[in-house]
């Protein structure tokens, strides 16, 4: 294990680094609560005791029916406990709400227990797009409602907005690049990566294993490492693949179902790509291990980490790249939609913090996503599920001060999750790819010496 870490301090931007792609730090500003006019009547979605008094005593009045002039708003995303079931239930409040008020207003905590936080922001987000005739507005709570300017708050008709007791708070994002510190961590630790064996994040975590120079990296994923196909020359093209493994079923006189082909095919690739990834990270000096390990499972998530802990000793690093997509506009999302985009980036994210020490913890990178600033059509609950990710940064660097912890909201890579048609239509857009050596220098390089104010980072082109 290297004692030394190379410090960086000729550092100053990511521009330095050679990357192309932009990186600017999302912040949150005291903005003015200027009324536009008197606040109209309020309809609640269900009770909610508290908000209905604070309501009251700042002067506004509450209706049992919503009516042509009334602010819908959706109170479920402070009520229920489990996190999918609350943002699937106010997504389903909202589908209900369309068309029947002039506004649409969802509230959410802003800060407290992990499980608590939402990311309904990036919902709001999303239903304006995909909802352009429909006013709607997401307030995020960071204190009790009696401690608000309601009443400013609704006069103003603000849109996304923190609400603390010193005045709301907009998003905004900063021009420039933010500076880089140059001071790594004391030592390279132990690091523990979710979805980091495949894809962009095994390119951001090689180039992260350049930089420090020894230290253990856990790798877990879902995937087993599959073996090669006996006989089949190696390739990394999955059509190729495909072709070699029916080629090589009817030599044997088999007749091998289409399905069962690609299954095989798509196995053994990511079998390569774990056994490559692996090879990457010895070859910097980092001593890496892959663990099976479906990350929905909290009891097998605590003792694999358990198990791990005791042979490599504390986690100090976490990074949380796991993530998966079920797009479709969000009046046909369905409850399993939603569940299966938040299971390993939300509750998997929940698992694997619940069965480490916090305390321990020096870095925590975590991948969210573009659509959590700006929306995304067609992703509603990814971009609710990135939201909540970003709020969670925020939430442990404030719980965790002597942490490092970023949130990467990231542009559309070229690679990973990108296929040529999604590429194809964020160009038509106007909005460039992240090319993969420059998305993982980037990670790297603001993980490890990025200034610790910066929690929310944008990485590509604004949408």
């Amino acid at each position: 294990m290297a004692a030394d870490l190379p410090v960086r301090p000729e550092i100053a931007s990511t521009a330095e680094t050679g990357a192309r792609s932009a990186v600017r730090a999302v912040n949150w500003r005291p903005v003015p609560a200027e009324p536009v006019g008197k606040p109209g009547s309020v309809f609640l979605t269900a009770p909610e005791r508290h908000l209905e008094k604070a309501l009251a005593d700042a002067g506004i009045k509450t209706v049992s029916k919503p009516g042509a002039k009334s602010t819908i708003v959706i109170t479920e995303g402070l009520k229920l406990p489990d996190p999918t079931a609350r943002h699937w239930a106010v997504l389903e409040v909202a589908r209900q709400c369309r068309g029947r008020g002039n506004r649409i207003l969802m509230l959410e905590k802003a800060n407290g227990a992990l499980s608590r936080i939402s990311g309904l922001q990036g919902l709001a987000r999303t239903l304006r797009q995909e909802w352009p005739e429909v006013g709607i507005a997401c307030w995020s709570l960071a204190a009790p409602a009696s401690k608000l300017d309601l009443l400013g708050a609704f006069s103003a008709e603000l849109e996304d907005a923190i609400l603390t007791p010193d005045g709301p708070m907009a998003q905004s994002v900063a021009p420039n690049a933010p500076p880089l510190s140059g001071k790594g961590p004391e030592t390279p630790g132990v690091w523990l990566v979710s979805g980091g064996a495949r894809g962009v994040t095994s390119d951001c975590v090689l180039a992260l294993a350049e930089r420090l120079g020894g230290g253990t990296v856990l790798l877990a994923g879902r995937s087993p490492i599959a073996p090669w196909p006996e006989g089949i020359a190696d390739t990394g093209d999955l059509k190729a693949l495909r072709l070699a493994l029916i080629e090589k079923a009817r030599a044997q006189g088999e007749k091998p179902l289409p399905k069962e082909v690609d299954r095989a095919a798509r196995a053994a690739l990511a079998g390569r790509e774990i056994r490559a990834t692996l090879a990457g990270l010895q070859a910097c000096g980092v001593r890496a291990e892959y663990l099976q390990l479906d990350l929905g499972d909290a009891d097998r998530v605590k003792e694999a980490l358990a198990k791990a802990q005791a042979q490599h000793g504390a986690i100090t690093g976490l990074i949380h790249g796991a993530g998966v997509l079920a797009d479709g506009l969000a009046e046909t999302k369905t409850r399993e939609d939603v569940g299966r985009v938040f299971a390993p980036k939300l509750q998997g994210f929940l698992n694997l913090m619940a069965a480490l020490e916090p305390a321990a913890l020096s870095h925590i990178g975590l991948f969210s996503s573009a659509s959590a600033v700006f929306g995304n059509i067609g992703q509603s609950d990814y971009a609710m599920a990135n939201a909540w990710l970003s709020r969670v940064a925020r939430q442990l660097a404030e719980d965790l001060p002597d942490a490092q912890v970023k949130s990467f909201c990231w542009g559309p890579w070229n690679g990973g999750m990108v296929d040529e048609a999604l590429a194809a239509h964020f160009r038509a857009r106007g909005i460039g790819l992240i090319e993969r050596a420059d998305g993982a220098a980037i990670f790297a390089d603001h993980l490890l010496y990025g200034d610790r104010a910066d929690v929310e980072l944008l990485v590509g082109d604004e949408w």
